[in-house]
């Protein structure tokens, strides 16, 4: 895949406990490009949990074994080499691959729907209009405030947002739209890849993720504008994604 102002590499496992064992891509051929990917967002410089710890560690690992096998770290290879239980590619592990241009979204889109695996992804660069042209319908925008992920909604995109720790599992920020605590981190029973409510080539609400790692409670701070609680059960059915669904992927899950 090419065209891209940055390396894409591609792992085909996961040791991720929050995502599952799935395919993954890592932006950045060295750590000096995959942080280039990332500039103009919020969260960056010590905010970001990507940007610590064993994330770091793993990207490094798969830059280092690239250099030497970089026919093992395509997308083909990934798919080729997944589990069977894989049900979704990660985009990203590290870096922000919003502004890879249009040719790039529309092969992984492509080699992941070959292959019968949704694309869960977010991006942060979501005002900018040629992300927009290439990933909107495709990756989740990246939000800090309420207010933001209200307005990348009326833009078109799926949302996500981050929210203080206390956050209820459900709400409404002031445009009314449904949020919802991500399952994973509500429940600590299910996986990415079992839930996939990230898949934002579907409809549905705005998944909000729980502060957590380096930093993430100054942006959960500007996170924290007024929500109505619904404190009335699940939230009504909302497009794809269903109380039912909802229900479903913890019920089902091990």
């Amino acid at each position: 895949m090419t065209g891209a102002p940055f390396a894409v590499l591609w792992t085909a496992r996961s040791r991720n406990r929050k995502t599952g064992d799935v395919p993954t891509a890592w932006v950045g051929a060295s750590m000096t490009e995959a942080r280039a990917s990332c500039e103009g967002c919020p969260l960056l410089g010590g905010k970001c949990y990507s940007w610590s710890g064993a994330t770091q560690l793993a990207a490094g690992s798969a830059r280092k074994n690239a250099e030497r096998h970089p026919e093992r770290y395509t997308m083909a290879a990934a798919l080729a080499q997944r589990v069977a239980s894989a049900r979704m590619v990660r985009v990203t592990g590290l870096g922000d691959i919003g502004r890879s241009g249009r040719a790039l979204a529309d092969a992984v889109v492509s080699e992941a729907a070959r292959v019968g695996l949704a694309v869960v992804g977010y991006t942060h660069h979501w005002r900018e209009a040629g992300v927009a042209e290439a990933w909107r319908g495709r990756l989740m925008a990246s939000t800090e405030t309420l207010e933001d992920a209200d307005r990348a909604a009326r833009e078109g995109w799926r949302v996500s947002v981050v929210v203080p720790a206390d956050h209820p599992r459900l709400s409404k920020p002031p445009d009314g739209r449904a949020v919802v605590v991500c399952p994973e981190q509500a429940s600590g029973r299910v996986t990415c890849n079992d839930c996939r409510l990230c898949d934002a080539s579907k409809a549905g609400p705005i998944i909000a993720f729980r502060e957590h790692g380096n930093g993430s409670a100054r942006a959960a701070k500007r996170a924290s504008a007024p929500a109505t609680v619904v404190d009335h059960g699940l939230p009504p059915a909302f497009g794809e994604v269903s109380v039912k669904r909802l229900a479903q992927v913890e019920a089902d899950a091990p």
